[in-house]
C-alpha cells in the first residue's frame, strides 16, 4: 500500500510537470524555447593534408555555462548547475579534438579563461543543453580584434547518435560545423592580415606585460589593430615575452592530460544521462499530446504504468547523482602542478583557474627584475 501511494505521488508529480508552463515542462531554456536557428544536420569535417600557412595557434576558452545569477528552480527546467559548469569545460575539449582532426591549425589549446593576445581565440556560451538539443553561441576573434565568427549553432540528436561504445559525441556535427566555418573564415582573410597575426599576438602580450616598453608598435582603428613596425628579431625584451608565453603554455600542456583523463571518465555516464534525457523529452511530448487529445485509452492510469514511470524516474535520479559527482570532479579535481622557471621549482595547487592565475603572477615577478621594470 505504501509503495502504491509513492507511485501515485510520483505519477501525479509527473502529470503536474506535463501541464506546467512549456519552458519548464519541456526542459527548454528561454534562449532555446523560441529559437528558429536551423539544425546543422549531418556534417562532414573538412580536413587538409597539411596545416595552413601561417598555421595559427588557436585558443579555445572555457565556455560561459549560461547560468543565471540565481540557480533556484533550475532543476525543474532540466538544468543542473554543477553539470552545466562541467559542460562548459567539457565542450571546449570536444571542439579542440575536432579542430586538431581537421589538421588545419597550429597548436590548439583549451584555456580556463579568454586570452586577448591569442592568435585566434574561440569562446562560446551554452544556450541550451540536454539529450535532445544543443544550442551554442560561438565567437572567434583574432589577435587584431577582428571577428571571424559570431554565430548560433543548433543540433538535434537522433536515436542512432547514442552508440553503445559512446566513442562519438551525439552532437559531433555541431562541432564539425564550427571547425568548417573557422576554416572558411581563414580562407576569406587576406594573406597579409594572416601573416601579421602571430606578431600582433606577441606584441599584445608584450604590451600587457610592459606597456611603456612597447608603445608605437601597434596602431588601432575601427577595423582593429595593425602592425606599424615590427620589433627587431634579436630584441631581448621580445625574447623575454616569448619565454613568458612559452612558460604559460607549458602549464596548460602540463594539466592537459588530467583534463583528457577526467573527460574520458565522465563521457560514458554523461552520454547515458543525455540519452535518458532525450527519451524523457520524447515521453513528455507524447504524454502532452495525449492530454491535448483527451486520449483516455491506454495503460497510463494503471498500476503497471505508474510503476514503470516510477522506475524510470528513480533511474534518472541515480544517473543524475552519478553525473553530478563526476561533474564535481571535472570541475575541481586538478592535481597539483610542478613546474620549473628560471632555475626554481614551483608547485601550484587549487582549481585550474587558481593555478593558471598563480603561474602568471609568478612569471610576472620573474620577468620584472629581468627587464629592469618596477
Amino acid at each position: 500500500m505504501k509503495r502504491a501511494s509513492l507511485l501515485l505521488s510520483v505519477a501525479l508529480c509527473l502529470c503536474a510537470c506535463a501541464t506546467a508552463p512549456p519552458e519548464l515542462a519541456s526542459g527548454a531554456e528561454p534562449a532555446a524555447a523560441g529559437d528558429t536557428t536551423p539544425a546543422v544536420g549531418n556534417v562532414t569535417l573538412e580536413t587538409v593534408s597539411s596545416p595552413l600557412t601561417p598555421a595559427l595557434a588557436l585558443v579555445v576558452a572555457s565556455f560561459d555555462p549560461g547560468l543565471p545569477a540565481s540557480t533556484v528552480g533550475l532543476s525543474r527546467a532540466g538544468i543542473f548547475p554543477e553539470i552545466r559548469r562541467a559542460e562548459a569545460r567539457f565542450m571546449p575539449v570536444l571542439l579542440r579534438q575536432v579542430l586538431q582532426t581537421s589538421n588545419a591549425w597550429g597548436p590548439v589549446r583549451v584555456l580556463p579563461e579568454p586570452q586577448a593576445s591569442a592568435e585566434l581565440q574561440v569562446d562560446g556560451r551554452i544556450l541550451h543543453s540536454d539529450g535532445h538539443l544543443l544550442v551554442l553561441q560561438v565567437r572567434a576573434v583574432d589577435a587584431a580584434g577582428r571577428v571571424w565568427l559570431d554565430r548560433r549553432y543548433r543540433d538535434e540528436s537522433q536515436p542512432g547518435d547514442f552508440t553503445a561504445s559512446g566513442t562519438e559525441d551525439p552532437f559531433i556535427d555541431l562541432y564539425r560545423q564550427v571547425a568548417n566555418d573557422l576554416l572558411a573564415a581563414y580562407r576569406q582573410r587576406a594573406s597579409t592580415e594572416l601573416a601579421q597575426l602571430p606578431v600582433i599576438a606577441l606584441l599584445r602580450q608584450a604590451r600587457d606585460v610592459a606597456p611603456a616598453a612597447f608603445t608605437g608598435y601597434l596602431g588601432e582603428d575601427e577595423t582593429g589593430l595593425s602592425l606599424r613596425r615590427a620589433p627587431a628579431e634579436d630584441d631581448p625584451m621580445i625574447a623575454r615575452v616569448q619565454r613568458i608565453r612559452d612558460q604559460e603554455y607549458r602549464f596548460i600542456d602540463a594539466v592537459d592530460q588530467q583534463y583528457v583523463d577526467l573527460f574520458e571518465t565522465m563521457q560514458p555516464t554523461y552520454n547515458l544521462w543525455r540519452q535518458f534525457g532525450r527519451e524523457q523529452a520524447e515521453y513528455r511530448e507524447a504524454y502532452a499530446q495525449r492530454l491535448a487529445q483527451r486520449d483516455k485509452a491506454g495503460p497510463r492510469g494503471t498500476y503497471a504504468a505508474m510503476e514503470q514511470t516510477y522506475n524510470a524516474f528513480k533511474w534518472s535520479k541515480i544517473q543524475q547523482q552519478d553525473l553530478e559527482d563526476l561533474a564535481r570532479g571535472f570541475n575541481n579535481e586538478v592535481q597539483p602542478t610542478v613546474l620549473e622557471a628560471s632555475g626554481s621549482v614551483y608547485q601550484l595547487s587549487g582549481s585550474l583557474e587558481n593555478q593558471y592565475a598563480e603561474w602568471r603572477d609568478i612569471l610576472g615577478e620573474i620577468f620584472r627584475p629581468e627587464s629592469g621594470l618596477p
